[in-house]
């Protein structure tokens, strides 16, 4: 009794050790009887789903899928197997059945999308932005104009609420709902392909066809929990230094919607954590 590979279901698993590889220095895998097959990392912050092209009739476990794949081994043997599987970390139903939690929103990442995410190799992290209507708009009051949909590329070196303008931003329409997710830009090493990008209740799902790549993002927000911005510019409201500054072409925003900074006596400014003479 043997199994061969589809050469759909070998290309599959190494786009699987090329993304597993971020986060699992040996990637465990097991073919488990039937036609729907997933992979777990070992922190637990990545899951991959997919079917073979035809059912498999055994289990057959993997220590390495990478040295698997190296070996070009396309018929499985079960006979031939040595492989202990309860030694191996392994996908469970609860564990697929957890990532799949309520979804929020859904939209369209395409193979260009995913093209300008890896030419976008000086950000670090890939923010997906919703900017839907409040929770008093969504109940009937009249709704703000700013409900743009977009994926923003940044950094984040002082906090995840602060922007210093170092971004790249790329339009994606407009968004009914208001949430932010922020994943590692490097993680997203999928398969080319155009994908329907849905966002869960702290998950996110790429999905093409059968194929399912869901992440952890590092941190999310939803709802009425989306905080707004801060800017260097907010700790300022004093139109002189305001004035000041921006013929330094340091700040680019409307001082009218800033707070009331800090100021001392002696005209310190209290900026960047810390009292600046002017």
């Amino acid at each position: 009794m043997k199994y061969t590979l589809a050469d759909k279901d070998i290309t599959i698993l190494e786009h699987l050790v090329f993304v597993a590889e971020k986060s699992a220095k040996t990637i465990q895998f097991c073919f488990k009887k039937g036609k729907h097959q997933t992979y777990i990392a070992p922190k637990k912050d990545l899951l991959v789903s997919f079917d073979l092209q035809v059912p498999i009739s055994f289990d057959y476990p993997i220590a390495n899928l990478k040295t698997f794949l190296a070996d070009d081994i396309k018929d499985l043997d079960p006979d031939k197997n040595n492989v202990d599987i309860s030694q191996l970390v392994l996908a469970t139903d609860k564990d697929e059945e957890g990532f799949n939690t309520k979804i929020i929103y859904e939209l369209d990442f395409t193979h260009a999308d995913l093209i300008n995410n890896q030419k976008l190799k000086k950000y670090r992290h890939f923010n997906i932005i919703g900017q839907g209507p409040s929770q008093k708009e969504e109940t009937g009051a009249k709704q703000s104009s700013n409900t743009l949909l977009y994926f923003q590329y940044q950094n984040h070196e002082r906090s995840w609420w602060f922007d210093d303008n170092n971004r790249k931003q790329i339009s994606k329409g407009k968004s009914t709902r208001k949430f932010r997710y922020v994943m590692k830009r490097d993680v997203l090493r999928l398969l080319p392909n155009d994908y329907n990008l849905i966002l869960r209740k702290g998950v996110v799902q790429f999905q093409f066809k059968h194929l399912n790549y869901y992440f952890l993002p590092i941190v999310d927000w939803t709802g009425h929990s989306v905080k707004d911005w801060t800017h260097t510019f907010n700790l300022i409201d004093d139109k002189h230094l305001i004035k000041q500054y921006q013929k330094k072409n340091h700040f680019h925003l409307d001082p009218v919607r800033t707070p009331k900074p800090k100021v001392s006596k002696r005209g310190w400014v209290h900026m960047d954590g810390k009292w600046q003479d002017y």
